[in-house]
């Protein structure tokens, strides 16, 4: 008689089956240690990385994205020849229908970033599409990164398009007086005087349009949030200090105080997707506007002290206006005097006076018209932009973890700014839109319906 199988005894096509099965773990172990077998040593430990509107991937990860005008960057590795591109490869692949493409010819190098802001042409459907990015380099070595992302269309359109006016109104009277509340302001900070309204009138037109220039720069960034590889990114968005014909504009009053004595220097409601391209931002139900006069909030900040000092009659100024040397003349660009005058100290001081106060009321009126525009939706991509949700944080900057940023961005809260950052002179420089924020602007990242 046979004896009897051991209980557990493995039968051969078992064994053979876990043999087999074993054999596959191991070279995917072997492929993901990058160790050679008879093929090339794959790398994929992020020296070529995929990158979305040059936003930072931690922050990327989940974005919605339209079917054309976001940014595909692949970060190539750092030692490679920036002539020797024959192996390089991107491959698209739609997960609904399987379609592929192959698109590396179409970017762009420099700096060892390959760029591409993908065309209308290109036909991506929405869904989910697959990105692959290979690159080999003249040793056989391959280097490797892929990500999926979803494309969504914008029901209704593009949020910002091309059309729509910021139309900043400095004339508002709200206190009927027959005053524009912003000169009133004005002669708050001894920057102008009731006695010589001609000259108080023409330091209000230099104020408000070095403040309108500060925006626009803001609107137009010059360092490229989007690595774009371009040499301007423009939001199309038109900011003016007076009423413009336009079938799209959004009003925001610029004058007086906080009527709510919360010391904020502005209240513009939050307008997600910038559904309401009419808004109005003056009154009082609900508050609405700037409120310049809210500027004497940092009065003990170093940079306020040294530019407004010369004027204000708290701290033994003079305001302008009320010294005897005091004229329009003085304003120009052109005006000449010895540099031990009276007069040149003077006029030295009136022209600092007006570019901070100018860049400070500038940054703010950026900041406001952010949230007129729909910045920053709360919660994280895609029905947010890693906005908060209440408190100081409502409708401003949160990093991808929840907490405040460490980097000082236009859009943080309001009440995190000194007057240095605001003026620019920070250790930042001028107060920027961080990346996720400007893609939004240039309608690079889809934010959808929560429902």
């Amino acid at each position: 008689m046979r004896p009897n199988r051991t209980q557990g005894q493995v039968s051969g096509p078992m064994l053979a089956a876990l043999i087999g099965g074993l054999g596959g773990l191991a070279l995917l172990l072997l492929v993901h240690f990058e160790f050679e077998l008879g093929g090339p040593k794959i790398d994929r430990t992020g020296r070529l990385a995929i990158l979305i509107n040059g936003i930072p991937q931690r922050m990327a990860r989940d974005v919605l994205l339209p079917n054309y005008g976001w940014v595909l960057q692949i970060r190539l590795p750092e030692q490679l020849d920036p002539d020797a591109r024959e192996g390089f490869m991107v491959m698209l692949r739609s997960e609904r229908t399987g379609a592929k493409i192959q698109i590396e010819d179409r970017f762009t190098h420099e700096n060892g970033i390959a760029t591409l802001t993908i065309p209308k042409s290109l036909g991506l459907s929405t869904g989910l599409l697959s990105v692959r990015a290979t690159f080999r380099d003249q040793t056989g070595k391959q280097f490797e990164d892929s990500r999926r992302i979803r494309i969504r269309s914008w029901f209704g359109g593009f949020p910002i398009g091309n059309r729509q006016i910021i139309h900043f109104d400095f004339e508002v009277d709200q206190n009927d007086d027959g005053i524009p509340d912003f000169l009133a302001d004005l002669e708050r900070f001894g920057l102008a005087s009731p006695s010589r309204p001609e000259l108080a009138g023409a330091i209000a037109a230099q104020i408000e349009a070095r403040a309108i220039t500060r925006v626009e720069q803001a609107y137009d960034a010059t360092h490229d949030p989007n690595q774009t590889g371009r040499p301007g990114d423009l939001v199309h968005v038109r900011f003016r200090p007076a009423a413009d014909p336009g079938a799209l504009i959004t009003r925001i009053c610029v004058g007086g105080s906080d009527p709510t004595d919360s010391g904020s220097v502005g209240h513009v409601r939050f307008d997600l997707r910038n559904e309401d391209k009419l808004s109005v931002e003056c009154g009082g139900e609900p508050i609405a506007g700037l409120f310049p006069a809210e500027i004497e909030s940092y009065r003990d900040d170093r940079l306020y002290q040294e530019v407004l000092s010369p004027f204000l009659q708290s701290r033994g100024g003079t305001p302008i206006g009320e010294h005897p040397d005091d004229s329009i003349e003085m304003l120009g660009e052109t005006a000449r005097a010895t540099s031990d005058s009276i007069e040149s100290g003077r006029r030295a001081d009136i022209h600092r006076a007006i570019a901070v106060f100018g860049d400070v009321l500038g940054s703010i009126m950026a900041h406001e018209a952010g949230h007129a525009l729909g910045l920053v939706p709360k919660g994280q991509p895609g029905v947010g932009l890693f906005g908060g949700s209440a408190g100081d944080a409502y409708a401003h900057n949160l990093d991808a973890f929840g907490d405040p940023p460490p980097q000082a961005w236009l859009m943080n809260p309001g009440r995190s700014f000194t007057f240095e950052e605001l003026a620019g002179e920070g250790a930042g420089g001028p107060l920027r839109f961080r990346p996720l924020n400007y893609a939004y602007l240039r309608d690079r990242v889809v934010v959808s319906d929560e429902r």
